[in-house]
């Protein structure tokens, strides 16, 4: 080896000793962000949120629905506050041109979470009251359960996060908005939190998707008396990546469900309905190969999605009875063989559904 090379390489082996502690810095740095803003508000089920901002301006810009600024105050019961500038927006079609109190999506600054030491995902959508009265208070809370009840059949679905919320003014100083509403996390996050990929992919035709997933998927939406709902026109729905290419329905907005009855939700006269509690199995009709183990996932849940919807009191006992009354009619379904074979199964897997 000629002294030149042997200088060469001596350069570069202690170029690469002073790199290796910034190195490791660096992820020493990124190890230590090991969880997200949502991810320290679900240690409690509830916290408390303020949004200062120009309300005026912010509710008037619901057709753009562009970035507003604002501050946000995060509380919590062991009394810590985390408070950041953000921006804010209107969000959603048919709430923001209906209601009172239109749907609000937050945006954190990433710098702001670094300092913080928590990862830059930082976008949350807030759901509360449509309008300002407990009618509409308990359609919010029903609609939170959902979320939770999707939760215990499958970890590829959107947290959600309670929040006493006020919304006040910048300009007048007065918070004459408060409700209980929810957080619901990004789709980002989602990703993330799945070791999913990330991509533009957002809709799909159903026979693209993973199977056992679509079917969880949509005995789900019949199980809360859901049509509202189209994946590929991306309503309401839309698709993960799995690490694997699988690709995977992940549902939102329930608040047009039977389970949750509101009064403004429209009955789907295509299905001949004359209410919006009455159940359709919307999409694909499933071979039994299918159906049979997702059903029987939802049979070995039935105890925790009802202790769930029992042990929420913060809403009022007669919605829970409803709620579980209407959880239960479904279950009336599964125990009865010729009905699951008529609304789930497809002809083509008639002989395999009589074992059934």
């Amino acid at each position: 080896m000629t002294p030149i090379r042997r200088i060469s390489l001596g350069i570069v082996f202690c170029l690469s000793l002073l790199y290796l502690p910034f190195n490791l810095q660096s992820q020493e740095e990124h190890s230590e962000a090991q969880i997200s803003l949502l991810d320290r508000m679900q240690a409690e089920e509830k916290i408390s949120l303020q949004i200062l901002t120009n309300i005026d301006t912010l509710y008037a810009d619901w057709l753009r629905q562009s970035y507003h600024w604002g501050e946000a105050k995060l509380s919590f019961a062991n009394g810590e506050e985390i408070t950041e500038e953000v921006k804010v927006k209107i969000r959603g079609k048919y709430r923001s041109r209906h209601c009172e109190n239109p749907p609000i999506k937050i945006k954190y600054s990433n710098k702001s979470l670094k300092k913080r030491n928590f990862k830059k995902l930082n976008e949350f959508k807030l759901v509360y009251p449509c309008e300002s009265n407990e009618e509409y208070q308990t359609y919010v809370l029903k609609e939170y359960l959902i979320y939770k009840l999707y939760n215990k059949l499958t970890d590829n679905s959107l947290r959600v996060q309670l929040v006493d919320f006020s919304l006040k003014d910048s300009l007048s100083g007065r918070s004459n908005r408060q409700f209980t509403g929810f957080l619901i996390e990004d789709r980002e996050e989602l990703i993330h939190r799945v070791n999913a990929v990330m991509s533009d992919l957002k809709c799909m035709r159903p026979n693209h998707l993973n199977q056992h997933h679509y079917t969880i998927f949509q005995v789900f939406q019949f199980l809360i008396g859901n049509t509202d709902w189209i994946l590929p026109t991306c309503k309401n729905s839309e698709i993960i990546s799995l690490q694997s290419g699988e690709m995977i329905p992940i549902p939102y907005d329930f608040d047009f469900s039977g389970m949750v009855d509101a009064s403004y939700a429209t009955t789907n006269i295509a299905f001949g309905f004359t209410s919006v509690k009455q159940r359709y199995f919307l999409g694909h009709l499933k071979p039994m190969e299918d159906l049979i183990p997702v059903l029987e996932l939802f049979k070995e849940k039935r105890q925790t999605l009802t202790q769930t919807i029992q042990d929420f009191d913060l809403l009022p006992e007669r919605d829970r009875k409803r709620m579980v009354r209407y959880l239960d009619s479904f279950y009336k379904i599964l125990d009865k063989p010729k009905k699951v074979r008529r609304l789930f199964v497809h002809p083509m897997a008639e002989a395999m559904a009589k074992d059934y």
